[in-house]
């Protein structure tokens, strides 16, 4: 999704650089400590992720929580160094081992002279599944022993997610959820966290299926009810965050065409060719909803991409990870 290197930057030019990358969610300000920042990232399942390495800077949420509307959690895992973070009134040091979880709703900021971070954005309702009750998680510190095993998933998925399929990035997600629960709930989880986590994992296998389906234009929620097993109004209630069913799948069909606009691979097919492999009519249909949504036209976003590809304009990766984080919210 991004790969950002400070080091490659002009030097006057970097922090400014860096700051412009952040300007969708955060305010980045400098500290008095030298300045570097490394940054690779990946979309997953509902879930981005994060390698980063950094210092002499400070992030800071609080006024664009009324203008953004992410609505997701982030869970911060100290590699090396240390981080402070936290609520924007209450920062705590986060040190090797240990995670911290912050909740995009609320104030938050996190700086550091020198840290090496995994970071995820996870959405709300996986960590819903995972902790049953979301009160007190935001600046909640999972400590080294208690989440011994999320960090090996963490750091195991910052080697690895460059060659996970989409086909297995469910099961990752899900991975990641009931590791979480183990690291906050680790003396074993409630009635109630049960309850969501078996929503999450019926919501899971909805979308296993719609997206064998994607192609397949006929692909409905009667589908869905009969393969999986499920009544209309269950279906519509675990989809209803994401505006209903119908809506999600339209959604994944663009998501799937934008990955292929992506894809170098396919730069000698036109978008003529690639809509009706994502599930689309015909191009206008997929241009005119690939707009709507994204807010840039097929073409556009196809040639932003090879640019992006060839200079890694922040430019670019700025609209990737907007894009990414509106679909994790």
């Amino acid at each position: 999704m991004l790969d950002f290197d400070s080091a490659s930057c002009e030097p006057r030019e970097a922090f400014a650089l860096y700051r412009d990358l952040y300007s969708h969610g955060s305010d980045v300000e400098r500290t008095g400590d030298p300045f570097f920042a490394r940054v690779r990232a990946w979309r997953l399942d509902r879930s981005l992720l994060f390698v980063r390495e950094y210092g002499g800077v400070r992030h800071r949420r609080r006024e664009r929580i009324a203008q953004d509307n992410f609505d997701h959690f982030v869970l911060h895992h100290v590699v090396a160094g240390e981080l402070i973070g936290g609520d924007i009134d209450a920062p705590v040091r986060v040190r090797p081992g240990e995670t911290l979880v912050l909740d995009t709703r609320k104030a938050m900021e996190n700086g550091a002279r020198d840290v090496r971070l995994i970071t995820v954005s996870l959405a709300r309702d996986a960590v819903r599944a995972a902790a049953g009750s979301l009160d007190g998680l935001h600046g909640h510190k999972i400590g080294e022993p208690e989440g011994a095993l999320l960090a090996a998933l963490l750091r195991t998925l910052a080697t690895h997610a460059a060659n996970l399929s989409p086909g297995v990035q469910p099961a990752v997600t899900r991975s990641l959820v009931d590791l979480l629960s183990v690291a906050i709930n680790p003396v074993g989880s409630a009635a109630r966290t049960d309850f969501y986590r078996l929503e999450f994992v019926r919501r899971e296998a909805a979308q296993r299926l719609i997206e064998t389906r994607l192609a397949d234009r006929d692909f409905g929620v009667q589908d869905i009810t009969r393969d999986i097993g499920i009544s209309r109004a269950s279906l519509y209630r675990l989809f209803e965050a994401q505006g209903g069913v119908a809506r999600f799948i339209q959604l994944r069909r663009l998501q799937h065409l934008r990955d292929r606009l992506d894809d170098r691979a396919f730069d000698n097919q036109s978008l003529a060719a690639l809509a009706p492999l994502s599930g689309f009519s015909g191009e206008s249909h997929a241009s005119r909803l690939f707009k709507q949504v994204f807010g840039i036209s097929p073409s556009a976003y196809r040639a932003a991409s090879i640019r992006g590809a060839q200079t890694q304009a922040v430019d670019v990766m700025v609209r990737r990870w907007s894009s990414s984080m509106s679909e994790v919210s």
